[in-house]
């Protein structure tokens, strides 16, 4: 019932905007007609009105139109788009998940050690490859310093 209800509905928005429309248009290019004769002759325009009338008249027949096939041009707007989507899904989906990985492998930071190269955790106080001690104090401020500085984070001394 409402389905058949709406149908008609939009039946009737096709066929009033079309004759709207087409009416706004007959009265837009009589009101220009008679501007550009009259003028010509150096007269007075009479149907100078039509073009008023014609303008507004012919916005609202074509936004009924517009409604009338609303759901024709959203389909034929979403066949359009969905395949370009589609397309660029593809494209961008190896650079996504660089950038997805790249986010997840900043969140494991690591120290690497000094003795064998070996990456480690960043709280190992001990390389899991060779056994050398990770994490050293600092001389001058006895501040705790990754086996890989080369500076102090506190005090900034070279070690």
């Amino acid at each position: 019932m409402e389905n058949n209800k709406h149908s008609k509905t939009k039946k009737i928005f096709k066929i009033a905007g079309i004759t709207l429309a087409l009416i706004a248009l007959a009265c837009i290019i009589t009101g220009f007609a008679d501007f550009f004769i009259k003028i010509r002759n150096e007269e007075m325009p009479s149907l100078f009105f039509l073009l008023i009338i014609g303008f507004p008249c012919l916005g609202v027949g074509l936004a009924l139109t517009m409604a009338g096939f609303r759901k024709e041009i959203m389909n034929y707007v979403k066949n359009e788009n969905v395949p370009v989507i589609n397309d660029m899904n593809r494209e961008i989906a190896p650079g996504i998940g660089a950038i997805a990985d790249a986010i997840k492998n900043s969140d494991t930071q690591t120290v690497t050690c000094k003795e064998c190269g070996e990456q480690n955790p960043a709280d190992s106080n001990f390389c899991k490859k060779c056994g050398a001690t990770l994490k050293h104090a600092c001389p001058d401020c006895n501040a705790p310093v990754d086996g890989d500085s080369l500076f102090c984070p506190r005090c900034g001394r070279r070690l």
